[in-house]
């Protein structure tokens, strides 16, 4: 037992630092999907159902078309995330550039009816998780390089009309995720960089329930919920060049079977949309998402004591609200056009404390603008922008001793960018 016991030593610093990345507001769950609800910042997510991709944001909606319809969007999502040395790290380095550049995404949603009161839908889309990617040298690399964390989600659903006024819906999401971690912690007593390494594909599975409930024409209330889904990252840890102070338990370590445990949290979404007129239609959003939940990442390894650990960073559930507006022009130029704009905030799951340069998130602003036309019968395009504001986000993250790296300062002004568009045909 005694010789086992530098492995438990160093296990709550691998936990630390094969724990879950991403840059994101709130947590690191993204509303932008490339469809309509980009021009509204999100508001009206969960009762838009004439819009085929409710078959992601509710499947209690697909019920609610006469005619088969698919809708294939995409969007691209550029960062403006940047460290800025306070003058306290004491890893000597660069500030790592700017870690979040262009990242594509795709998505594919079709729904409708197998009976009069019976609704199909099935949706493909990615909106967990985003990478970073530092520069090799820079001051934060005892902690992260590069780090990757991506779902992307398949969900069949089936919907009910109960009656005129009201739909249930149920969905099973199959998400393929994936996860990929790289650092350099110190090399012993060399100042130099070490390398450790680990990465997997995982299956995970969790269940979408959805209500929408039109009381009379032009009101539409929706509500959605999406369960947890449990990811079980199983990789070989790869460590490098550590040197003669930590070559006994690397010895050990290296190659060893490393089960990660990371959680996709639960999310619940209200949501109404209101036609003011014939032409004018409001949205609204409140949104919780169990980020408490997330904080918990557990590892084990597979050693002779089956050592395993929890660390809970510390994060809690966020909140989320939005308005939008969706106004279609009916003569002059813009004749046949829908314009769109919304707003929408979000709190963050992380305070100072627990910023971790792996982990890069913030309470948020949120500003929406979109577009749509039909082109011709059956087919109508749409496109949007979103401008998120995640503000400065301090960081004072320090490693265990014996070296205790630190890494303190700020991103400045950190923003994200997503410009997106689809088209929806009708069959």
């Amino acid at each position: 037992m005694k010789k086992h016991r530098p492995v438990k030593k160093l296990l709550p610093l691998l936990v630390a630092l094969l724990s879950a990345p991403a840059a994101q507001a709130g947590g690191i769950m993204l509303w932008q999907i490339g469809t309509p609800t980009l021009g509204t910042a999100s508001a009206g997510w969960a009762a838009m159902p004439e819009e085929t991709a409710t078959a992601f944001t509710n499947p209690a909606g697909t019920v609610w078309r006469d005619k088969t319809e698919v809708r294939v969007a995409g969007q691209a999502l550029y960062g403006d995330i940047q460290f800025t040395d306070d003058g306290l790290s004491n890893v000597p380095g660069n500030d790592g550039g700017n870690p979040l550049k262009w990242f594509p995404g795709l998505g594919g949603f079709a729904a409708g009816k197998l009976t009069d009161n019976i609704g199909w839908g099935f949706a493909m889309a990615g909106n967990f998780g985003l990478g970073l990617d530092y520069h090799d040298d820079w001051q934060g690399r005892r902690f992260v390089q590069n780090v990757d964390l991506l779902g992307m989600s398949l969900i069949p659903s089936l919907s009910w009309q109960v009656n005129d006024c009201l739909s249930l819906g149920l969905g099973l999401n199959a998400m393929a995720g994936y996860f990929s971690f790289q650092s350099a912690p110190r090399a012993g007593l060399i100042d130099e960089d070490a390398y450790l390494r680990f990465k997997d594909f995982d299956m995970g599975y969790g269940g979408n329930l959805g209500i929408i409930f039109r009381p009379v024409n032009g009101t539409t209330f929706g509500i959605t919920y999406t369960s947890k889904v449990e990811f079980e990252f199983d990789d070989e840890l790869k460590l490098r060049d550590f040197g003669p102070l930590f070559e006994p338990v690397v010895g050990r370590l290296d190659n060893t079977g490393t089960e990660i445990g990371i959680n996709v949290p639960a999310t619940v979404t209200a949501s109404l949309q209101q036609e003011l007129t014939d032409a004018t239609t409001l949205y609204f959003n409140l949104a919780w998402q169990d980020w408490s939940e997330y904080a918990g990442v557990s590892l084990a390894l597979d050693n002779p004591n089956q050592t395993s650990v929890k660390v809970n960073r510390g994060y809690h559930d966020t909140g989320a609200f939005a308005v939008g507006i969706r106004h279609t022009f009916d003569q002059g130029k813009l004749q046949g056009w829908s314009l769109s704009t919304g707003v929408s905030a979000e709190s963050g799951m992380a305070n100072t404390s627990s910023i971790t340069a792996d982990t890069v998130t913030n309470k948020s602003v949120t500003f929406g603008l979109g577009a749509g036309k039909e082109l011709c019968p059956g087919v109508t395009m749409d496109i949007g922008y979103n401008y998120v504001s995640l503000g400065d986000i301090d960081i004072d993250q320090t490693g265990r001793p014996p070296f205790s790296p630190r890494l303190e300062g700020t991103y400045e002004d950190s923003a994200l960018h997503f410009l997106g568009g689809s088209v929806q045909f009708e069959f």
